[in-house]
C-alpha cells in the first residue's frame, strides 16, 4: 500500500512534515494542511474559511495568479485547495523532475498573499455560486442538513461551502484577521508523496517556514453535543430526501475501524443489508447508503436515501427492521470476513496515485496526530471480531439519540414521520 517508507519528521520549530518516498513514482504530491476550517468560523462570517481559500490563489506579492498558473503548468503540475471542517488544504501536484518549481509556488502562495479588496469581490461571487450549487444539488445538500440538525447551533454545524448570508458581509479586514489568526506555520501541516527525499522536503520546509512558527494561535474548539429530533427542511418537488443520523467514533478512537466495518456492512456497497432489502427486494428507492465521518472530536454514523413521499414511510420501517436485525442477531455467515475485503479493496484502490496518498496521509495526521501504516490499518481491521460489531452497532445504533433530516414538502414530513413514529430498534 505505501511506498519506502512513510516518516514524520519536525522543523526545529516543530512544524510536523510527513513524509512517503516513492522512488518508482514520477510525479510528486506536495500539500500544506491548514488546521483551521469551517468549524473555526467566527458567527455571521460563515463561509469565511472557504472565500479565503479561494482568495489565496488570486495573486501574492512576488506572481500574478495568472503568472502562478503558468508557471505550475509549464512545470507539468496543478495548484488547487479545498476547505473541510476542521482544515483547508493547499496541494500541488507535479513532476519529480519540476518539485523544486511546486515547492516555491506552495510556500509563495501560504506566506504572501495579496488578499485585495477587488480579489474578494470577485470570489464572493464564485462562493455564493458554488453554495447555489450545492443547494440545487439534493443527495449531497442532504449531508448538510443531517449535520445543521444533529449539531444545531454548534460550528461543526457549519457548512464547508458556507452561508451566502454568511459570505457577503465579508469585508477585506474580516479576511485579513482570519488569516493571520490561523494561517501562521505554527497551524501548518505538511505532506510529501512520491519520487522526493525526506531530508530535502525537511529542508524546504524549515527554510521556507520555520521563521515564522514560533507565534501560536488557540483554537476555542469544544465537541458538539449531538440532538436528538426530527427536522424538516422545505423543498419543491416529488422526492424526499431523508438523513438519518447518531452520534459516531472520533478519528482516534479505538472502535473507529469497528464503525467503518459496521457501515459497510449496513449500507457500503450493493452487497449490503439496506441496498439488498430496500432497493434491489423491494425497489422502494434508487439509492440508499450509509456513511462513517468521524472528525477529531466527535463523529456521525448516517443513513441516506431518497424516495417518493408515498414510499418515505415505508422505508423508513424497513431501515428500522434492518438496524433491529443486525443488532438482535447479529452477524450473517461469512458477512464480517466480506466487509473486510470490501474496505481493504477500497482503501487500495483509493491509494492508487500519488495524490490520493497524499491527502490520506495529511487528512489522517491532522485529525489523529498520527501517520497510518499498511499493517497497523490492515490489523486493525483483522482484529475485529463479530462480537465487536454486535457492540458498535448496541452503543451506535440508538433510538433514543436519532436525529432526522427530511429536504421534503410539508406532506411528505407527515408521511415520514409515520415511519419515524414506528421506528422500533
Amino acid at each position: 500500500m505505501y511506498g519506502k517508507k512513510v516518516s514524520l519528521h519536525y522543523t526545529p520549530e516543530r512544524i510536523p512534515v510527513v513524509i512517503e518516498e516513492r522512488p518508482y513514482a514520477r510525479t510528486v504530491a506536495l500539500s500544506i494542511y491548514i488546521t483551521a476550517g469551517s468549524r473555526d468560523e467566527p458567527r455571521g462570517r460563515e463561509g469565511i474559511a472557504h472565500l479565503l481559500e479561494h482568495v489565496m490563489f488570486k495573486g501574492t506579492k512576488n506572481m500574478t495568479s495568472k503568472e502562478t498558473s503558468e508557471l505550475i503548468e509549464a512545470a507539468g503540475g496543478e495548484l488547487n485547495g479545498y476547505t473541510g471542517k476542521e482544515m483547508t488544504c493547499y496541494y500541488a501536484v507535479t513532476l519529480s523532475e519540476t518539485v523544486e518549481t511546486a515547492q516555491n509556488i506552495l510556500a509563495d502562495t501560504l506566506l504572501n498573499p495579496l488578499l485585495e479588496k477587488d480579489a474578494i469581490e470577485i470570489e464572493k461571487n464564485v462562493v455564493a455560486d458554488e453554495i447555489r450549487m450545492l443547494q440545487d444539488e439534493p443527495d449531497d445538500y442532504i449531508h448538510y442538513l443531517l449535520t445543521r440538525a444533529i449539531w444545531d447551533g454548534h460550528p461543526m454545524a457549519f457548512s464547508e461551502a458556507g452561508e451566502i448570508d454568511g459570505v457577503n458581509p465579508i469585508s477585506e479586514k474580516d479576511l485579513r484577521e482570519f488569516y493571520e489568526r490561523y494561517y501562521r506555520p505554527s497551524n501548518f501541516v505538511i505532506t510529501a508523496c512520491g519520487n522526493v527525499k525526506d531530508q530535502k522536503i525537511l529542508k524546504w520546509a524549515t527554510e521556507s517556514f520555520d521563521e515564522g512558527a514560533t507565534r501560536s494561535s488557540t483554537k476555542n474548539r469544544s465537541p458538539p453535543t449531538p440532538r436528538s429530533c426530527v427536522e424538516l427542511f422545505p423543498r419543491k418537488g416529488e422526492q424526499t430526501y431523508v438523513g438519518i443520523g447518531f452520534p459516531g467514533y472520533f478519528a482516534g478512537h479505538p472502535n473507529r475501524f469497528a464503525q467503518t466495518l459496521l457501515s459497510a456492512i449496513l449500507g457500503g456497497g450493493t452487497s449490503s443489508r439496506l441496498y439488498q432489502n430496500v432497493r434491489e427486494k423491494r425497489g422502494l428507492v434508487y439509492s440508499i447508503y450509509t456513511t462513517s465521518q468521524p472528525y477529531s472530536d466527535c463523529g456521525l454514523f448516517g443513513i441516506f436515501f431518497s424516495a417518493k413521499s408515498s414510499k418515505t414511510e415505508i422505508v423508513c420501517r424497513t431501515v428500522a427492521e434492518e438496524l433491529s436485525k443486525i443488532k438482535k442477531e447479529g452477524l450473517e455467515k461469512d458477512e464480517l470476513m466480506r466487509a473486510k475485503r470490501f474496505i481493504k479493496g477500497m482503501l487500495v484502490r483509493k491509494l492508487e496515485s500519488t495524490e490520493s496518498r497524499m491527502f490520506h496521509l495529511g487528512e489522517f495526521f491532522v485529525l489523529t496526530g498520527k501517520i497510518p501504516t499498511e499493517a497497523e490499518i490492515l490489523s486493525s481491521l483483522e482484529k475485529i471480531t463479530e462480537e465487536d460489531i454486535a457492540q458498535t452497532a448496541e452503543k451506535l445504533l440508538d433510538r433514543s439519540k436519532t436525529c432526522i433530516a427530511i429536504y421534503g414538502s410539508l406532506d411528505d414530513e407527515r408521511k415520514t414521520q409515520a415511519g419515524i413514529d414506528c421506528l422500533d430498534f
